[in-house]
């Protein structure tokens, strides 16, 4: 490894955002790095079972990324602002059309778990239904929601990333599961 990439692996997300606002490259490969594993991780959770490509999702993620840092100079915080990125290229993938099917006998190859056909059925609906309820909370509630229960992360991690207390996180995520709650019928 060279010793400018061991030496951009080692700088803080700050001064790497910098360092590609100024047109270096090479720091854009270092936060890709630094990241790209989590991330991925992030966007397979969140598309679990949707049939999109999470790599699909992640590279467009990347690509506007890069073009954001390079076209706006306001300050970030980098790992959140690049979760909500990934997170916002998965809810586009997950609210798109999907292929046309080829009729019942293909339903019937990819039963998951050896479910019957009406439970797969009911299990999308309800998936469309969380969906849409998740997509209608407040950006805040559902940024909290996704990092504690999609990307595992603890109460202190969250408020971390979000610069906010452990006590507004906990609150954060007991609104959005009420909400979730009341909007879907399925138990918080």
């Amino acid at each position: 490894m060279p010793a400018t990439t061991q030496l951009l692996d080692h700088l803080p997300d700050e001064r790497l955002v910098a360092l590609v606002r100024a047109d270096r490259e090479e720091a854009f490969e270092a936060i890709v790095r630094r990241h790209r594993a989590a991330l991925l991780a992030y966007a397979r959770r969140m598309l679990r079972g949707s049939g999109a490509d999470p790599e699909d999702v992640l590279q467009d993620a990347l690509i506007r990324a890069h073009a954001a840092l390079r076209a706006d100079s306001r300050a970030i915080a980098l790992r959140p602002w690049l979760y909500m990125i990934v997170r916002n290229r998965a809810l586009d993938s997950l609210g798109s059309p999907r292929p046309a099917r080829g009729g019942f006998d293909d339903v019937l190859a990819v039963r998951p778990g050896g479910l019957d056909p009406c439970a797969i059925l009911e299990r999308r609906e309800e998936l469309r239904t969380l969906t849409g309820a998740m997509a209608a909370l407040p950006t805040r509630q559902r940024t909290a929601l996704i990092m504690h229960v999609l990307d595992g992360r603890s109460h202190r991690e969250v408020a971390h990333e979000m610069h906010t207390s452990v006590q507004a996180t906990k609150s954060l995520l007991t609104r959005a599961r009420a909400h979730l709650a009341q909007e879907t019928g399925l138990a918080a």
